[in-house]
């Protein structure tokens, strides 16, 4: 557990853009020395710069590939780890380089990357979730977004995010973490597992067809239930309703009762995402 944090900013997707992640932390109030800002490469490993004090950082996966720079987002954050400054959890593109390859992709990080993506797995730097108590209510985080059915079938029904931690560890031992989805099989399965659940058509509907409320809010990255670039959705029709855009942030909120999920990947490419933006919660605690 970390001491209260008076900002817990929530990063999306990176996806290999170093320098988009070094504009985000600067607008959170990070201040890199002049070499950070080099046209002709970064070295991360001795770039210095100065942590606003009450700030902590949870990404939510998928650092690597597309963008032009994975190694230098993994040594960046490998310094940020080893000040307590940053949670790391473990998305489906870190999965290639910590568990088995389950899909293919062409491209490949360099060996320092994947050698510290072990690394972190390993010693427990890069987790499957955490769990935040903020001012505004109890959130768990995973990459992906907890559907229903893997809550009470794969995690036993907890009531506190803090108390799916446990279960989420258990889920990462026995495999069924990485329970595949509509992303690997082409068919939606409302039980998939939190690494590869599909916001619009696996986990915002599990929810809504519950009989049981949502016990905790959640946040998570990995897909987006409005695709930002073709301006159309990628959700079930008649969840719609409960669904609300921030588009400056690149935020989609599904909102189940009293509780909300929030979306939080800005769709990078080759090119990064026009404009993303964290999500902030204060006065927060946070677990994993």
């Amino acid at each position: 557990m970390s001491g209260l944090h008076e900002r817990v900013a929530v990063i999306g997707d990176v996806g290999g853009h170093s320098a988009v992640l070094r504009d985000m932390l600067e607008r959170l109030g990070v201040a890199f020395d002049p070499a950070a800002h080099s046209a002709t490469g970064v070295d991360w490993r001795s770039v210095g710069f100065e942590w606003p004090e009450g700030l902590h950082v949870v990404q939510v996966g998928d650092l690597v590939h597309r963008g032009p720079d994975s190694l230098g987002v993994v040594l960046l954050v490998d310094r940020l780890l080893a000040r307590g400054v940053w949670t790391q959890l473990v998305g489906n593109h870190e999965q290639l380089y910590v568990d088995r390859r389950v899909f293919d992709w062409a491209e490949t990080v360099e060996a320092a990357a994947s050698e510290a993506l072990r690394a972190w797995w390993g010693e427990g730097w890069m987790v499957p979730g955490a769990a935040v108590e903020a001012a505004d209510g109890d959130w768990l985080l995973t990459h992906g977004g907890l559907t229903r059915g893997f809550w009470e079938q794969g995690l036993w029904r907890p009531s506190r995010a803090r108390d799916a931690l446990a279960p989420l560890a258990e889920a990462r031992a026995d495999g069924a973490l990485w329970f595949p989805g509509s992303m690997l099989t082409g068919r939606a399965d409302e039980n998939a597992g939190p690494v590869w659940a599909e916001a619009g058509v696996e986990v915002y509907p599990s929810w809504k067809r519950a009989e049981t409320p949502m016990p905790f809010h959640q946040a998570h990255g990995h897909s987006t239930a409005f695709l930002w670039d073709r301006e159309q959705w990628r959700a079930e029709r008649w969840i719609l309703p409960d669904l609300s855009l921030d588009v400056a942030s690149r935020h989609v909120t599904f909102t189940n009762g009293d509780r909300r999920i929030v979306g939080i990947d800005p769709g990078h490419g080759r090119a990064p995402a026009p404009a993303w933006a964290p999500l902030i919660l204060r006065d927060a605690r946070v677990h994993t």
